[in-house]
C-alpha cells in the first residue's frame, strides 16, 4: 500500500468521542501522544482476523460463528473524474489518503457476519459500493455486517465527503469538504479544508481551515508559523497545542475569562480586551498579519498549550 498514516480504528475514534475527558491531559502529553502522529494504514479483507475497528460495530457479547467477505477495487482516472463526491451510511470504516499517481482508487472490504452460512452471506449482500458519475456511495443496511473503505486521492483533487461514520483523512494537497456525525481526524491535509463534524482533530503547518465541531476541537500546529488561517468554532472544549517559540497571531473568544487557559510559552505576551460582548484573548501584532488562527469555544474552556 501506498504510503499513507492512520491515527486509531474506528472503534478508538468512537471511544475518544464518547470519553474525552479521560484523554484531555493538562500538559497535553496523553492527547498530543494518540491524536496527531502517523500509522500507516491497514488494509484486510480477510474475513478472519476481524479487521480492526471492525468490532465498534458488533452486538451482543460474543461474536457470530460466521464471517463471509467481499473486496472490490475501483480505480477512476483523475481526468475522467476531476472532483470526487464520497456519500458512506454507518457501519462504514472511512479511512482516505494521499495517492502518488493522477487515480482515485476505492479499496473496499464488505463483511458479513451471522450465526450460519446463510446468515453471513444475506449480510455481506446488504453491504455495497456503488458508482454514479462522480459519487461513491458506501451502503449497510444489516446490523450483522459492515464496510471498510480505504480511498486514495490524487494529488491537489477536490474532495467531499458526507459520513455517517467517524473519518480520517491525511496528506491531502486539494480541497476538502467533510460532514461527519463522528470525529473527523484530518493530519498534514494542506489547501482549502471545511470540517464539520461531532469531533475534530486536526494536525498541520499551513492552508484555509474552517473546523466547526458540535462537541470539541483538538489540533496542533506542526510549525513555528502557520502559513494561511485557522478558524476552530466548536460548541465545547477546545485543546490548542503549538511548537516552542509559534509566532503566529492569535485570538482567542470565550465568554468569561476564566474559560481562557494559557499554558504555552507566548503566556506573558498575551492581551486581554473586548469584543462583541466576547472576552478577547490575543498574542501577536495585528498590524499587516496576513496569518491567524481564531479559536472560539461556545460553552467551555479554551486551553493553548505549548509541546516540546
Amino acid at each position: 500500500m501506498r504510503k499513507s498514516i492512520s491515527l486509531a480504528t474506528s472503534a478508538l475514534l468512537i471511544a475518544l468521542s464518547a470519553c474525552s475527558k479521560d484523554k484531555v491531559n493538562p500538559h497535553g502529553g496523553q492527547l498530543v501522544a494518540t491524536n496527531f502522529y502517523e500509522r500507516p494504514f491497514h488494509f484486510d479483507c480477510s474475513p478472519n482476523p476481524t479487521p480492526q475497528g471492525a468490532s465498534s460495530f458488533t452486538t451482543g457479547s460474543t461474536q457470530p460463528d460466521y464471517a463471509r467477505s467481499r473486496a472490490d477495487t475501483l480505480d477512476l482516472p483523475h481526468n475522467e473524474i476531476p472532483a470526487l463526491t464520497v456519500a458512506v451510511e454507518l457501519m462504514n470504516i472511512v479511512e482516505i489518503a494521499a495517492s502518488p499517481q493522477d487515480h482515485w482508487i476505492a479499496h473496499y472490504c464488505a463483511m458479513g457476519k451471522g450465526n450460519t452460512p446463510e446468515e453471513a452471506d444475506r449480510n455481506l449482500r446488504k453491504i455495497s459500493m456503488e458508482r454514479t458519475g462522480s459519487l461513491l456511495s458506501f451502503n449497510s443496511s444489516s446490523a450483522g455486517g459492515y464496510g471498510h473503505l480505504l480511498l486514495e486521492v490524487p494529488p491537489g483533487a477536490p474532495l467531499t465527503v458526507h459520513s455517517d461514520n467517524p473519518v480520517e483523512i491525511h496528506d491531502l494537497s486539494g480541497p476538502v469538504r467533510v460532514s461527519s456525525l463522528g470525529r473527523a481526524v484530518v493530519l498534514n491535509t494542506t489547501g482549502r479544508l471545511d470540517i464539520l463534524a461531532m469531533a475534530i482533530d486536526f494536525a498541520g503547518s499551513r492552508g484555509s481551515v474552517f473546523l466547526n465541531a458540535s462537541e470539541e476541537i483538538n489540533f496542533m500546529i506542526t510549525a513555528a508559523n502557520f502559513q494561511g488561517s485557522l478558524a476552530a468554532n466548536a460548541q465545547h472544549q477546545v485543546n490548542a497545542y503549538f511548537p516552542a517559540g509559534f509566532q503566529t497571531r492569535v485570538d482567542v473568544f470565550v465568554d468569561r475569562p476564566k474559560d481562557f487557559i494559557c499554558r504555552a510559552d507566548f503566556c506573558l505576551k498575551v492581551k486581554k480586551d473586548r469584543e462583541g460582548g466576547l472576552y478577547r484573548f490575543t498574542y501577536g501584532d495585528a498590524k499587516g498579519a496576513t496569518d491567524r488562527i481564531a479559536i472560539r469555544s461556545m460553552d467551555a474552556q479554551v486551553t493553548l498549550t505549548t509541546i516540546p
